[in-house]
């Protein structure tokens, strides 16, 4: 069985390492140059002696996850900043995501026991519930583990996941500072405060911030492909960068797979073709008609909604945070009250850069000496923006420097340099990344579950026989979990039984 992926990201990589490891004859095609891994790359810069990541900076899920438990990686060294989160507000104070529960509660006064005591049983059943999160649709005894465990909590969780992550907060907490600092970690999505949905990403980024922390592997994302790379390569298995594919070769009577052309004109042959690429540029590499027209429109209409806006910031010194809790944080959560947060996000769908953007920052340097020379630092950090710019870059980059300066006043004076990328930059990159979207697609409900992205593709599965579709356009979505990467293996190695 000879299998050709698409893409060296997270899930090409999973997919290519599962089935080498078993002798399968694979090989892993990739647009980008020698050293590009799709959205676990590092960079050198700002300036020389810095080095940031490109896209995901922080790996909750590549702990939690089944798919890369299963390949062990002991080789990449994990750094886990005990004060995992914290959300500063404009009058100085902030509230923090510590690793222990008992001390998050403290922080966060009168809602503190409420908090403590749900998320204490969720985290004591994190395990079952995350391989239940972390698993194809629909999900198999993962979820029954999970809901045996939970009980009685099942059904309180099921409602609180369902319901916006401001409204959550407000009811569940009681209070509009705790809400706003339980919604701020829909910054990481395209989701607002005010969106269906967003208390389960909420939730779950909480219980793996207490359950396995917000860990980053040190010298950059790129070690986690690294050490992919290497199982791929030792088993057997190729990895081609700067080999772009064109088409997807679709032939015979009864439609199957067999192979890729790439934009030099070169065709790759193989019995089964792995796709990790979003699902507009999934759709634009298939001939006419090669899937059911029911299919070829959800993809054609596919939603992307929040693009990207990165700036990477080279410092003389750490970041000058009023709040103490900053000042220790791995991540910051800069967007102050749960208005701000929705008004940020409503601008930047409505086609504006936010002029008060909420920003995700990472202070990696805080933690890994690695990223920047002795005595100075790296500041990692992304807005969501429109999928596509009307202002210059240098002019958003301007907003966001500003925008850290209202928390941490002197920020600005401490800036060496700093490295921009718009979201047309991100879509440049990546072409996967539609915009700048670094979720494969709106996490929206009408693009979940198995409406992610249709149906009838579930599991990875097309109706094309040997192309399967493993990128995070599918179920369970973004983020560095290798979920679909996995399952298409084992569909794989399953027929080749």
């Amino acid at each position: 069985m000879r299998v050709v992926v698409i893409g060296a990201g997270p899930n090409g990589l999973v997919c290519a390492a599962h089935l080498a490891a078993t002798g399968v004859e694979v090989t892993v095609l990739e647009q980008g140059d020698r050293g590009f891994w799709g959205g676990i790359s590092s960079a050198d810069g700002p300036l020389p002696g810095f080095r940031h990541d490109i896209c995901a900076g922080f790996f909750p899920l590549t702990r939690a996850s089944p798919a890369f438990r299963s390949l062990g990686l002991d080789e990449v060294e994990w750094i886990d900043p005990p004060t995992v989160m914290a959300h500063p507000f404009r009058d100085g104070s902030a509230l923090a995501l510590e690793r222990d529960i008992g001390a998050t509660a403290a922080g966060l006064g009168s809602a503190g026991p409420r908090y403590e005591r749900f998320m204490a049983r969720l985290v004591a059943q994190h395990r079952p519930l995350m391989d239940a999160a972390l698993s194809p649709f629909p999900p198999g005894r993962e979820a029954l583990r999970a809901a045996a465990g939970l009980r009685t909590d099942l059904a309180r969780l099921a409602w609180r996941s369902l319901l916006p992550a401001g409204v959550l907060g407000r009811r569940w907490l009681g209070d509009d500072r705790a809400a706003a600092w339980l919604a701020g970690s829909t910054a990481h999505s395209d989701l607002d405060p005010t969106s269906p949905g967003g208390g389960a990403f909420s939730l779950v980024l909480k219980l793996l911030g207490h359950s396995v922390g917000w860990p980053f592997p040190r010298g950059g994302a790129s070690a986690i492909a690294d050490a992919l790379a290497a199982r791929i390569r030792a088993n057997g298995g190729e990895i081609r960068h700067g080999a772009a594919v064109e088409e997807i070769i679709v032939g015979g009577s009864e439609p199957r797979a067999a192979g890729v052309r790439l934009a030099s004109g070169e065709r790759v042959s193989a019995d089964h073709v792995v796709a990790t690429v979003s699902a507009k540029p999934f759709r634009r590499m298939l001939p006419t008609g090669a899937l059911p027209r029911g299919i070829d429109f959800r993809l054609r209409r596919w939603r992307y909604d929040a693009g990207t806006f990165k700036v990477d910031f080279a410092l003389e010194r750490p970041v000058p945070w009023t709040a103490e809790a900053c000042r220790r944080a791995g991540v910051v959560h800069v967007g102050d009250r749960l208005g701000d947060f929705t008004r940020a996000f409503r601008a930047a769908r409505a086609g504006d850069f936010p002029p008060r953007p909420a920003l995700v920052i990472g202070q990696h340097s805080l933690f890994d000496p690695t990223r920047a020379p002795a005595g100075q630092h790296l500041l990692y950090c992304y807005a969501r923006s429109p999928l596509a710019l009307r202002i210059p870059a240098s002019q958003a980059a301007d907003l966001v420097e500003a925008r850290i300066e209202e928390f941490a006043p002197g920020f600005r004076a401490s800036v060496l340099g700093r490295s921009v990328r718009s979201p047309e930059e991100m879509e440049a990159h990546d072409p996967s990344m539609v915009g700048g979207d670094l979720g494969g697609g709106s996490y929206q409900l009408y693009q979940q579950l198995f409406l992610r992205p249709h149906p009838r593709m579930y599991r990875t599965r097309t109706p094309v026989r040997g192309l399967l579709f493993a990128s995070a356009s599918a179920h369970p979505g973004g983020g560095v979990h290798g979920t679909q990467g996995l399952t298409a293996a084992q569909f794989l190695l399953r027929e080749a039984r």
